[in-house]
């Protein structure tokens, strides 16, 4: 009996591990392919595109791919019950609360319950033990504000707006709240349940912004219609960066912005690799040596291997990004 059990639980060693190092190659070469795809699409993008000045669109640009760099605009301007009036085109509000959060593990028979700042309402209900683990309701919803109108140049941006999606980080600070009293901990409004309380406790809340400012702006597209630039339908794509940037500058950025994609892809799937290799040889530990080379055996050697195995694969897959 014995025997059977150690047999199974090395096959689900191998198993487990063997599933967690495909997929960290599946990654990483997912993430070298993205990245030369990227790169040759972006130098033929850079060839074909035409530069054009957002003030006076023109009906011939029709159906070919253009840069343009101006400003984009609105009289609008948004509000809560923190923040003061300003003029953002795009704001996300985004709530995280002090509550329970349940964590099962394979080798404990019973659930880990425990407190953390958690984004959203976890419904305790849905706990395999609710009572004494209660969750608040969340006071202070999430919300999406988007300007009704605004201007790209001539270009009315109703529709150039929701094709935004990276947003940035709004910097709170005390003359921005109407309420200049309250607490800021990492860029986070704190919202105590019970006011003037000193410490985090259930039901306490967090509250920060993600913004698209009024400003300069650069954007690659096709153009599909002369007075909104893109067209009303939902496969419209839409690349923009910050500034009035030349063609060359705008294809430069985004290529960084691939790179750094790539690499987070690369670094992931080595962790994975690196944590699966070990799943596979932890079963063969004691039989392991580096001896004579590295005065090194058991788990201490595994650990060196999975490490090796890791940055080699990582170093290969770099080496495929730049060289295809």
């Amino acid at each position: 009996m014995g025997r059977v059990r150690a047999a199974i639980k090395k096959a689900q060693s191998v198993f487990g591990g063997g599933a967690v190092v495909v997929c960290a190659f599946v990654l990483m070469w997912g993430g070298a392919s993205n990245e030369v795809q990227t790169s040759n699409s972006l130098g033929l993008l850079a060839e074909q595109a035409i530069d054009i000045d957002p003030l006076t669109p023109h009906p011939s640009d029709n159906g070919k791919l253009v840069v343009a760099a101006g400003a984009l605009r609105s009289s609008e301007s948004y509000e809560d019950e923190y923040l003061k009036s300003a003029p953002h085109l795009l704001l996300h509000r985004r709530v995280e609360m002090y509550q329970w959060m349940e964590t099962e593990k394979p080798t404990a028979p019973e659930p880990n319950y425990s407190m953390s700042w958690t984004e959203g309402q976890i419904d305790f209900f849905s706990f395999k033990v609710p009572a004494g683990h209660e969750n608040p309701l969340l006071l202070v919803t999430p919300r999406n504000f988007t300007v009704s109108q605004a201007t790209f140049g001539a270009f009315d941006a109703a529709r150039i707006l929701p094709l935004i999606k990276k947003l940035d980080r709004l910097a709170i600070t005390p003359d921005l709240l109407k309420d200049p009293q309250l607490q800021i901990e990492d860029n986070k409004i704190i919202i105590r349940r019970t006011p003037g309380s000193v410490g985090d406790a259930l039901g306490d809340m967090r509250v920060w912004y993600e913004t698209l400012s009024q400003g300069d702006y650069t954007v690659m597209t096709v153009q599909e219609d002369e007075r909104s630039l893109i067209g009303a339908s939902p496969s419209s794509t839409l690349f923009i960066q910050k500034g009035r940037l030349s063609t060359t500058d705008f294809v430069k950025g985004e290529e960084r912005e691939s790179d750094k994609s790539f690499k987070g892809m690369l670094y992931m799937g080595g962790a994975l690799l690196f944590f699966g290799c070990i799943s596979l040889l932890v079963p063969h530990a004691k039989s392991i040596d580096l001896n004579p080379r590295l005065n090194v055996r058991g788990m201490m050697a595994v650990v060196i291997i999975s490490g090796a195995i890791s940055c080699v694969a990582m170093g290969v897959f770099f080496l495929l990004s730049l060289t295809s």
